[in-house]
């Protein structure tokens, strides 16, 4: 994997030169939620399918939304 820095200047190279700083700090933060979501993967610190529904359901109904449909 690549160090924080060449990722930050990867970053930079990618978008043009004129990208507005709220721009530049949106694109570091996605990558790296991207890359801490993939490092969780291979720990096997992930939560199944089934979890995410059922979680998600019950986000669902306390806020007086519809389930998930499937369910």
């Amino acid at each position: 994997m690549k160090n924080a820095r060449r990722e930050l200047l990867d970053v930079l190279e990618r978008l043009p030169d004129d990208a507005p700083l709220d721009t530049l700090l949106a694109e570091l933060h996605f990558k790296a939620s991207v890359l801490r979501g993939l490092d969780d993967a291979r720990r096997g610190d992930v939560v199944s399918h089934e979890e995410v529904r059922s979680r998600l359901n019950k986000w669902l109904e306390s806020s007086g939304r519809a389930r998930l449909s499937g369910t």
